[in-house]
């Protein structure tokens, strides 16, 4: 038998070099950059996407009858005006840098505090609001600060756009697995590879293998798509841009070692590949569950239902990245969703290596999970190592 390190990479370097190969992976990277270019580019190019939204932060009496006069002409700059009332200039100021806010009024409707990346038209409206309410024939715009990270509605299309990027690649890759798995049981490949190593180290390869390659293609992806929206001028490529993916990529792995090794094994309890759809129908109807429900997570981040769902480890990977991104959450709550999902991907590998080992054999028929729990448990007492 071959040792347990050298084996997986060996397992692993096989993955990569035969998947790297296949035209599918160039295709599909092609496919997601086009579909990206086109949702960076096309809704402005074409005048679509409707009103633009944007939150206004207001202090004091003067400031909130500014805020009301811009929502009540907002129809003219084609936005949608939130109002956000808080104590004092200061805390204002916070929900600008923070980017819950795309412009504070300020020192009693006497300045404006806009985030960097504030559409010009939320600050035009909310400058012809001030002006309104300041009365006179024609009152001198306000002077404007400029600080703080993306405006809320940019960090909006940031997150949504990474979240469906981070569907994509879960659900593509955790086939990949299932499918790699089924080939070589109907080939009988994986009977000569478990002749020199254990189903575990297998199981292992494979896993970080094809991990490794969608990593690379979601750093190629994400690339492709910075360079598309800053040339374009649709996208300002800032901190949050780049934390936005550094997020992704952490989320991607997380839930990619959670879902991958329940692909493995749907894909060892079947022979052929058109049974592949029905056996991971479970996992499918999850993964598009959880994508479902992180749409929640973008409107309100904040929301009961957001914090729940980002801190439970099957829709953790798709609903925390969404308020990472969108919103502000608590350190506390990423290191207790981050510590709960590895705790529940290293759980499930250690199930799923057992229960490979003892299925990925049987050919001829599928076989229930049942049946191969219950071989798998009468392997131990025998002695026989997975």
């Amino acid at each position: 038998m071959i040792g347990t390190i050298p084996a997986i990479a060996l397992v692993a370097r096989r993955e990569i070099v035969e998947r790297i190969r296949e035209r599918s992976l160039w295709v599909s990277t092609g496919i997601t950059v086009a579909v990206l270019a086109g949702v960076l580019v096309l809704p402005t190019a074409l005048g679509f996407g409707g009103a633009t939204k944007g939150t206004v932060a207001v202090s004091g009496p003067q400031a909130a009858s500014a805020a009301r006069q811009a929502v009540a002409g907002q129809g003219a700059f084609d936005v949608q005006l939130t109002i956000r009332r808080v104590s004092d200039d200061a805390a204002a100021r916070r929900l600008v840098r923070d980017g819950d806010a795309d412009v504070a009024v300020l020192a009693g409707g006497r300045a404006l505090f806009a985030a960097q990346g504030a559409d010009d038209a939320v600050v035009s409206a909310v400058q012809a609001g001030s002006q309104a309410a300041r009365g006179g024939r024609l009152p001198p715009p306000l002077p404007v600060v400029t600080e703080g990270g993306s405006s809320s509605s940019d960090r909006q299309g940031i997150a949504f756009v990474a979240v469906v990027i981070l569907y994509g690649q879960l659900l593509g890759y955790g086939f990949w697995v299932a499918t790699g798995v089924v080939e070589e049981k109907s080939t009988r490949v994986v009977e000569l590879l478990l002749s020199a190593i254990r189903p575990r180290q297998l199981l292992a390869g494979k896993v970080i293998g094809i991990g490794l390659l969608g990593l690379g293609q979601l750093i190629l992806i994400g690339l492709c798509g910075v360079i598309i929206g800053a040339a374009s001028g649709q996208l300002d490529v800032n901190g949050d841009v780049v934390a936005a993916v550094g997020v992704v990529m952490l989320w991607f792995l997380l839930g990619f070692a959670l879902y991958s090794c329940a692909f493995a094994v749907a894909g060892a309890l079947v022979p052929r590949q058109e049974e592949i759809q029905a056996v991971t129908a479970p996992l499918t109807i999850l993964i598009l569950a959880s994508f479902f429900l992180s749409f929640g997570a973008l409107d309100d981040p904040s929301s009961t239902l957001a914090r729940v769902l980002s801190l439970i480890p099957p829709s953790a990977p798709m609903v925390m990245p969404v308020r990472l991104i969108a919103g502000n959450v608590p350190a506390w709550e990423v290191v207790l969703s981050i510590a709960l999902t590895a705790a529940a991907a290293a759980a499930l590998i250690a199930l799923a290596a057992r229960v490979y080992g003892a299925a990925v054999l049987r050919t001829g028929s599928r076989v229930t999970l049942r049946a191969v729990w219950r071989a798998a448990r009468e392997q131990e007492p025998a002695g026989r190592r997975a």
